[in-house]
C-alpha cells in the first residue's frame, strides 16, 4: 500500500492508496470496461494499473478511462510484459482484478497468491474456484458493474486489503493448472501450452 496522502482539508489524511491490478491480455471477455466503470465508484484512493497487451488497440480503453474522468487513477501499461517486470507490479498492487465476463479459468490467480496479492475475481466459469471469498479474495457476479463495484469498495478499505492479502497462502501451481486445462477442455478448446514466462493469459 502506498503512503498516506494528504486531503488538504484540515491538515487530516486521506486513506492510504489500495492500487488494483489488472494483469494480461486485454479483450473484450476479459471485461476492462466493466472493471473501469466500477473503479469509478470507488473513492479517489483506488487507484488502478493495466498491463498487458490490448488485441484491438488501447484507444477504446483510453476514451472510457476520459469519459469516466478516472484519468489520475488509471495507469495504461500496453504492450507484452516481461518476465522480469512482474515481481515489481505485484509487488505494487494491492489486489488483483480479474473481471471477466467469462472464462475457463487463468493461471493468474496462482501467480497473484505466488506473489502474496489477494484476488477480486468473477465466478465465471473456473476461474474463482481457488479464491477464497472473504478470507485471500473476493468474488462477485460476471458483468455486473454494481456487483464487482461492491466488492473493489470493500478491498477499498485498507484494513480489509491488509486482512485478504494476510490470508493469501503460498501456492502449488500444478493444481491450477490442473484445473485449467479440465476446464478448457471441457469447452472442447485445444489444450494450452503453459503460459509463457512472461505475459500470463
Amino acid at each position: 500500500m502506498g503512503p498516506p496522502r494528504s486531503s488538504g482539508g484540515l491538515g487530516g489524511l486521506a486513506p492510504p492508496e489500495v492500487t488494483l491490478l489488472f494483469f494480461g491480455v486485454v479483450r473484450p471477455g476479459k471485461g476492462l470496461d466493466i472493471l473501469l466503470r466500477a473503479l469509478a465508484r470507488t473513492p479517489d484512493h483506488v487507484t488502478l494499473t493495466v498491463a498487458g497487451e490490448f488485441r484491438d488497440g488501447a484507444a477504446g480503453t483510453r476514451g472510457l478511462i476520459a469519459g469516466l474522468g478516472l484519468g489520475p487513477r488509471v495507469t495504461l501499461r500496453p504492450g507484452y510484459v516481461p518476465a522480469g517486470q512482474i515481481p515489481a507490479l505485484f509487488a505494487a498492487a494491492d489486489a488483483l482484478v480479474l473481471p471477466y465476463r467469462e472464462a475457463a479459468g487463468s493461471q493468474n490467480v496462482a501467480l497473484a497468491f505466488s506473489y502474496g496479492v489477494p484476488v477480486v475475481a468473477t465466478t465465471a466459469g473456473a476461474l474463482a474456484e481457488a479464491v477464497r471469498n472473504g478470507v485471500d479474495g473476493l468474488t462477485c457476479a460476471p458483468g455486473d458493474v454494481d456487483d464487482l463495484a461492491r466488492a473493489l469498495n470493500e478491498i477499498a478499505v485498507p484494513e480489509t486489503a491488509r486482512r485478504l492479502r494476510a490470508g493469501v497462502r503460498a501456492v502449488d501451481p500444478e493444481p491450477y493448472w490442473t484445473a485449467y486445462l479440465r476446464a478448457v477442455l471441457a469447452r472442447g478448446a485445444d489444450p494450452p501450452r503453459r503460459p509463457r514466462e512472461g505475459m500470463a493469459s
